[in-house]
This record gives C-alpha cells, sequence and structure tokens, in this order.
C-alpha cells in the first residue's frame, strides 16, 4: 500500500494545469468571481498611479511652496520685476519681491494694483518706505534706490479670498501683470 493518493500518481497534463491555475474561476471553497477581481486590481493600480502622481505635484509645488509655484515676471524695459509664488492658500502668509531699477540714490515711485490689495492683507513691507500713499484705490510706495540703482520692497501678503487673481505693479510707465491662484 502506498501513501500517494491516486491523483499524484497520474502524470500532470495541461488541462489539469489549467484547473489549478489561482487566476481561474473556480466554486470550491467558495465561489470567485475572477474578471470582477481584475477589475477591481486595476482599479487600484489606477488609483495608486493617480496618488502618486498628486504627492509628486505637491511635492514639486502645485499647491503651494515649491519650483512650480515660484516665478518672476518682469516689464519689457526690464526696470521692474515681481516675484512672487503663483499657488497660494488662502490665509496662509506668502511674499512678493518688487525689485525696480533706477539711477543710483535716485528716489523710485512703485504702485501696486488695488486688486491685490483687496483680495489680500499687506502683513508687512520690508524695507519701509519714504512715504506711501493711495493712488487709484491702490498703494503707491516712494523709496530710495541703493548705489546701484536698485530699490526692492518686500511685502510680506496673506490672501483672504480663494480664486484667481490678477495683480498689477508698474514702475516709471512699466506694467508688470502677475496672476496668482488661491487654494481655499
Amino acid at each position: 500500500m502506498t501513501d500517494a493518493s491516486p491523483d499524484a500518481r497520474k502524470p500532470r497534463t495541461p488541462a489539469d494545469a489549467a484547473q489549478r491555475d489561482d487566476f481561474a474561476p473556480r466554486s470550491q471553497p467558495i465561489a470567485d468571481r475572477i474578471a470582477y477581481q481584475r477589475k477591481t486590481w486595476r482599479f487600484e493600480r489606477i488609483g495608486f498611479g493617480v496618488l502618486l502622481v498628486l504627492v509628486l505635484l505637491a511635492l514639486t509645488g502645485l499647491f503651494s511652496d515649491g519650483p512650480l509655484s515660484r516665478h518672476s515676471s518682469s516689464g519689457p524695459g526690464q526696470r521692474l520685476s515681481v516675484e512672487y509664488e503663483r499657488f497660494l492658500r488662502n490665509g496662509a502668509s506668502s511674499r512678493i519681491v518688487l525689485t525696480a531699477r533706477t539711477r543710483p540714490s535716485a528716489l523710485a515711485t512703485l504702485r501696486i494694483d488695488r486688486a491685490l490689495l483687496r483680495t489680500h492683507t499687506i502683513e508687512s513691507l520690508q524695507p519701509q518706505p519714504l512715504f506711501a500713499r493711495s493712488h487709484e484705490g491702490g498703494l503707491e510706495l516712494v523709496g530710495q534706490a541703493d548705489e546701484r540703482g536698485r530699490l526692492t520692497l518686500y511685502l510680506t501678503i496673506r490672501p483672504e479670498s480663494p480664486g484667481l487673481v490678477t495683480n498689477s505693479a508698474w514702475f516709471e510707465g512699466e506694467r508688470v501683470i502677475f496672476s496668482q491662484f488661491i487654494y481655499p
């Protein structure tokens, strides 16, 4: 008498191998729905891929600070440049750097439009301008350029309303338009 079962003594055929396939539908011990399971696995892989893409976009700055968000715009004469973040979060602080190029030690007048003042709160302004005044609903800032003819103002802002905002800054007739998207 041998210990082997009768099935173990038979040579395996391709049909037997197909029956033992893990991915083949079977009814014992429970009924499997392999086609449905494969759809579920495909959906999981697609979801994992989408999640991975979102994490990579977040790391590169699509939702806040990062290389995709940081941007610099200049006017046609390169006398005014604005460094800013394109993507902001509502209520989170950010920075805008305005740089004007003029004659050494000259007085320079920078203007910021009303759209920026309506949608953002200016938390700080460094260095303090010699004087500031309202101009057509916006803000006019006057400062003195350094010995290289450069005036740089650092604004710390906090967005107050979500959505797409288009802002403008002027210096000596040169206008720079920059857009920011504020996430809720």
